[in-house]
């Protein structure tokens, strides 16, 4: 086990007092690896022999040593010090045993979760890959006064263990934030915190399901639950989504005994269609009946910006089977990691328990922070800052667009989100516009669906991109389907 000192981490030695031959060659081979890095401080002699439980004369003898080699740099005064000159031999890779074995390999089960893990996102944003919130405008100076306001406040409590259900401040504030934007009523009490969606997703999926149960997903749907439920060991059942949403007729004919059914009423990913109210019914019906769970994901049902936002699924629903999740990383930011699940009273413990098996709890400063920001009215005002922002996004980029549509380009009329799906009757627009697309720089997500259908669409997330940006990546897109069009035609 390495042990501090003042000055680089030393290296690990098998015996509890080193010989000097030992001590020589662990120094030496932490440096030429890279693990004491070229002009990296080296602790004095006095501290790496307390370390070692050895002489200072030996330790002095290895420093010198390694000082006529040219590894090391002594000057009195200033300490010891990795010889700038040294550079690090390569290593092999981490999957390729040096013996010349066989590379380790996931499992099978492994390499499926891997396979279906789509919602990796890229480093790099580029159009039309940017998923995430625009902090452009982002009030950066008033969010650290708040943090540091919250480390104050918290003292060392920030360093221990944290309530797995999340800060009660946040739950608190969250559970305003529903009753005056969502018309959801719920109290603290009912609200976990985590730190994705997804993660609320896998915890609940953990707690809820047992292996094998069949899970009704949106298809096309979103690939972080789909993956998510796959780590949970369900059965996951595609049901087809239309104008309407889900195929509630469709979900009760492939899997009527589902244990539960995972839907983006508010706005279908990656779609853009409502549930309708038919469907919701049906849905909330369904559930009753059954006694299975409806997992409610409302991503971003606060960005509609041309009516109020849609009613919550859960609002409407009078047996107490739908769990509400939501994030606060697309109005904030994405290294934020700060979303919610709003449960019934008797689940809050369990899947709180649950969350301590995935990560413990979530890091208190930014929950306190994330409290602040929202009591004193600083993430409304944000809020509709971003959602002014984001209309003016998707109404430049529709309107770059136009032209397509007398060509048989459609996308949705629904004037929300952060994304915009554009689709073609005939498949084959669709599939010489992505193959396509590296030529013109341009990124899309693509694999959304589960079962092979026609009608498949150009994924297109705009929010994280500028205003030109997004002109400028239009008229690309743009020019490739027109080319499309006229070498099918």
């Amino acid at each position: 086990m390495a042990r501090r000192s003042r000055g680089a981490l030393l290296p690990a030695v098998s015996q509890p007092r080193p010989r000097r031959g030992e001590l020589y060659r662990a120094l030496r081979d932490a440096i030429l690896d890279g693990r004491i890095a070229a002009r990296e401080r080296l602790p004095s002699s006095r501290q790496a022999a307390r370390d070692y439980g050895v002489s200072r004369g030996l330790v002095e003898e290895v420093f010198a040593q390694l000082g006529d080699e040219g590894f090391l740099e002594r000057t009195v005064g200033r300490g010891t010090f990795v010889s700038a000159r040294i550079s690090p031999r390569r290593r092999s890779p981490a999957n390729v045993p040096r013996n010349g074995g066989a590379p380790v390999r996931p499992s099978t089960r492994g390499l499926a979760l891997v396979d279906g893990a789509n919602c990796r996102e890229p480093p790099a944003l580029r159009p039309f890959n940017a998923g995430v919130a625009d902090t452009s405008a982002f009030p950066f100076a008033t969010w650290q006064r708040l943090v540091a306001r919250a480390q104050r406040t918290l003292g060392r409590d920030a360093l221990g263990f944290a309530d797995p259900r999340g800060l009660h401040d946040l739950r608190a504030a969250v559970a305003r934030y529903l009753a005056q934007f969502r018309n959801l009523d719920c109290s603290a009490d009912e609200v976990v915190i985590f730190n994705s969606a997804q993660q609320a997703v896998l915890a609940l999926a953990l707690l809820l399901l047992e292996r094998g149960d069949a899970v009704w997903l949106e298809d096309p749907g979103y690939p972080g639950a789909r993956s998510a439920f796959a780590m949970a060991g369900a059965r996951i059942v595609p049901v087809p989504v239309d104008a309407d949403g889900l195929r509630v007729a469709d979900g009760k004919r492939r899997a009527p005994r589902a244990r539960l059914a995972y839907v983006t009423p508010a706005h279908q990913y990656p779609t853009g269609a409502a549930l309708s109210p038919a469907r919701r019914a049906e849905l909330l019906a369904w559930a009753a009946a059954r006694g299975a769970y409806i997992l409610e994901d409302d991503y971003d049902g606060e960005f509609r910006y041309d009516a109020p936002p849609r009613t919550a699924l859960r609002v409407a629903d009078p047996s107490g089977r739908v769990v509400y999740i939501g994030t606060l990383s697309k109005s904030m930011f994405v290294s934020l990691r700060l979303a919610f699940a709003v449960v019934p009273a008797s689940l809050v413990e369990p899947l709180a328990t649950v969350r301590t098996h995935l990560d413990g709890f979530t890091p208190p400063v930014a929950q306190l922070a994330m409290s602040l920001f929202m009591s004193e009215g600083h993430f409304a005002t944000h809020l509709r800052r971003l959602r002014a922002d984001y209309a003016a996004k998707r109404r430049a980029l529709v309107a770059t667009l136009a032209p397509l549509r007398p060509r048989g380009w459609r996308w949705s009329d629904e004037a929300a989100g952060l994304h915009l799906l554009i689709a073609h009757p005939d498949a084959r627009h669709v599939r010489a516009v992505a193959a396509a697309l590296p030529q013109l720089d341009l990124a899309l997500a693509s694999r959304y669906r589960m079962e092979p259908a026609g009608g498949d669409g150009l994924f297109l997330r705009f929010a994280g991109l500028d205003m030109a940006q997004i002109v400028a990546a239009g008229r690309a897109l743009k020019a490739a389907c027109a080319r499309s069009s006229r070498s099918q035609s």
